[in-house]
């Protein structure tokens, strides 16, 4: 029993190393019809199979990249909306700015008017007090002088030197010219006066004029800065929205393309498309914040008083 389990061992071992291999050699110089289409049939299948997971890597990739691409495209849209938002907020807050600056300008303007009109009032009435007095005194100047040269005196008559002379007479004589010298004075200085007053007013009505003419001008200017700011950025955010837009476009364009093509095709687009770089994310940021500095104190052009009544005076 010993033996002959050791010649079965002995036999099985010889089959083992010596034939198999043998075999093995013998089928691999003169291949079978069946082994040979069974090694076809194992590469194809091998390389279906290599093609079917390229083609699923290929469409998982191109579903990430959409996904990508849309998530790019609504966060660029959040961030337009914010700076559209800040942008607005901020142009609000210019014009608030602008316009308290103009009504502080306008009382400014108006305080200045009440201030001279009372000063021009207070000088009227100054002025009327004063020729009061002076037409006061003028008339007690008359009343003295009356009481002090009575009319009956006119007729009396004296005799100097040989002569007659009637005093009332010769006193009407002198005072008749001052009388109308100082009625002239009167009326010249009236005249100047009321001459002066018109020119103080034309001062005014032109200086009041240039203020407004300014204020006007410097309102149109920032208007003018505020239109063609809103239209530039209304011009870039309509640009890049329809750049977003084709650009949306021509990438799913292309995943349908692709999707219509054959295994091959896609694998060697796959190749090509591999080695391209995703679009960046920098095309769908952008900075762009309106930011005015706020505009200067506009300077109230001062009125110049006109010398035009010192030169009449002079």
């Amino acid at each position: 029993m010993l033996c002959f389990g050791l010649g079965l061992f002995f036999c099985c071992f010889v089959v083992f190393f010596f034939l198999i291999p043998l075999l093995l050699i013998l089928l691999a110089l003169f291949p079978c019809p069946v082994c040979r289409d069974f090694a076809v049939l194992e590469d194809h299948t091998l390389a279906h199979n290599l093609q079917e997971q390229e083609i699923e890597h290929h469409l998982a990739t191109n579903v990430q990249r959409n996904r990508l691409v849309q998530h790019d495209l609504q966060v660029a849209k959040q961030l337009q909306e914010e700076e559209d938002l800040k942008a607005r907020a901020q142009i609000q807050k210019h014009q608030k700015d602008l316009e308290r600056q103009d009504c502080e300008i306008a009382q400014e303007i108006q305080v200045k008017l009440v201030f001279e009109a009372e000063q021009r009032r207070r000088q009227e009435e100054k002025d009327e007090d004063i020729a009061r007095l002076l037409q006061e005194r003028e008339l007690e100047e008359e009343k003295k002088r009356k009481k002090r040269y009575p009319e009956s005196q006119g007729h009396t008559v004296y005799e100097e030197n040989g002569g007659t002379k009637l005093r009332g007479t010769k006193q009407a004589m002198y005072d008749t010219p001052r009388r109308e010298q100082e009625l002239s004075d009167a009326e010249i200085a009236r005249k100047l006066q009321e001459e002066e007053l018109l020119a103080n007013e034309e001062d005014q009505k032109a200086a009041q004029v240039a203020q407004d003419e300014e204020i006007a001008r410097l309102l149109m200017a920032e208007e003018k800065k505020a239109f063609k700011k809103g239209k530039e950025r209304e011009k870039s955010s309509f640009e890049r929205r329809r750049h977003d837009q084709d650009w949306k476009h021509d990438a799913s364009e292309s995943t349908r393309s692709r999707s219509r093509e054959g295994p091959e095709t896609q694998r060697h687009k796959g190749d090509r498309s591999s080695s391209r770089s995703q679009p960046p994310l920098d095309d769908f940021e952008h900075t762009r914040y309106y930011t005015s500095q706020p505009s200067p104190l506009r300077q109230i052009p001062k009125a110049e008083h006109s010398p035009k009544g010192s030169r009449r005076k002079q």
